[in-house]
């Protein structure tokens, strides 16, 4: 099964790396031996050729808007896509260097009020938008970075991974996960890495690390998805405990793959300062993925050790094991996901696949 190449787009903005914050040992915890349930098929969005208002360019980001909407970010097009549960779709933004226009976008989110984040690197700032799409200036600005990724946890601040740059007798890049109440300073750091240039291994480092959080504020870090290690931080940054799996085995990578995805991911980095040489892709399939938390407050990961389907461990918010998921017919289409309180939502981001947005459910019964 091909997995893809998510890890591209941290060229510009650049992904986080996370180390724990805690000087204790956490509690670990593992699960094995519970039900699994189907995932099912609710709604899908997106056309093979059409207008442009049904057709998307690239999904490199989604999510719902609490009005039930849902946000597809949509590199190509420089535009979010807004798909309203009922009436005609819409656009927000546009490219361009004006007030609300963008540039360079990295990503967004939608805080509980509805109102739109977009992060735009080029244009150093994160700019705010009605639920409807008019601007409403910017949640803040700052003078070299913005965040790469971007998680709500209450009416007026975010959890983001921002990339830091020390400049000095030797080059210090830092990459961490940060709170940010309207102010491009971090009111609090969960977890930070730091490299000396010149870094080659930074890419690599980086394709492996994870983020997410909920509307409560707490994080979820995975620091090397290479090891089922999940990482629980409290919303003042405490490490709380360690959700471990270690019966999951990784998949090896096809010479095809290997050769692909070095090819892929050099021909994005050439218009990368940053970028030095030296990339060489993991061997091995990521073993997990961090697709997000539900209205009940379970963690929903992805693992990646299984050819048939999309396989997903869901742990409450005690960090106990609550039930599997799989979603079927899939198998060969590389997909993203995102879940939130507001729903489960699938992206296509297959290169062979035309972009797709998919809203899922969690069936009843036990698959067989």
């Amino acid at each position: 099964m091909k997995r893809g190449h998510l890890f591209p787009a941290i060229l510009g903005g650049m992904l986080l790396s996370l180390s724990c914050g805690s000087s204790s040992e956490p509690e670990r915890i593992t699960g094995a031996g519970i039900p699994e349930y189907g995932l099912g098929v609710v709604d899908s969005f997106g056309v093979e050729t059409g207008d442009s208002l049904h057709m998307i360019g690239s999904i490199n980001g989604l999510c719902f808007s609490p009005d039930g909407s849902i946000l597809v970010f949509d590199r190509a097009a420089m535009r979010i896509r807004v798909i309203p549960g009922q009436g005609e779709p819409f656009l927000v933004g546009r490219e361009g260097a004006g007030p609300g226009e963008f540039l360079r976008p990295q990503s967004m989110c939608a805080l509980p009020g509805g109102t739109i984040l977009v992060s735009d690197e080029m244009k150093q700032a994160v700019m705010a938008f009605s639920p409807s799409g008019t601007y409403l200036g910017d949640y803040f600005t700052t003078d070299r970075y913005v965040p790469y990724r971007m998680f709500p946890v209450d009416s007026a601040s975010i959890v983001g991974t921002m990339l830091d740059l020390e400049m000095g007798d030797q080059i210090i890049f830092t990459f961490y996960t940060g709170r940010f109440d309207a102010d491009s300073a971090p009111a609090v750091r969960y977890s930070a890495l730091q490299w000396e240039w010149p870094c080659p291994e930074i890419y690599t480092e980086i394709e492996m690390s994870d983020v997410a959080a909920d509307p409560g504020g707490r994080v979820f870090t995975v620091r090397d998805n290479s090891a089922y290690l999940v990482s629980v931080f409290s919303p003042a940054g405490e490490e709380m405990f360690v959700i471990e799996n270690p019966d999951v085995a990784r998949l090896p990578k096809t010479p095809e793959e290997l050769e692909e995805e070095t090819e892929h991911f050099e021909s994005r980095a050439r218009n990368d300062q940053a970028y030095t040489g030296g990339y060489e892709p993991c061997p091995f399939h990521r073993l997990i993925s961090l697709a997000g938390v539900d209205a009940e407050g379970n963690l929903w990961i992805e693992r990646h050790d299984r050819e048939d389907g999309h396989h997903f461990d869901v742990w409450d918010s005690s960090g106990n094991p609550a039930h599997t998921a799989r979603l079927a017919g899939y198998d060969d289409v590389d997909m993203w996901f995102s879940v939130s309180s507001y729903g489960m939502l699938a992206a296509v981001v297959d290169e062979d696949h035309f972009p797709r947005v998919y809203t899922l459910e969690l069936l009843d019964g036990e698959s067989q």
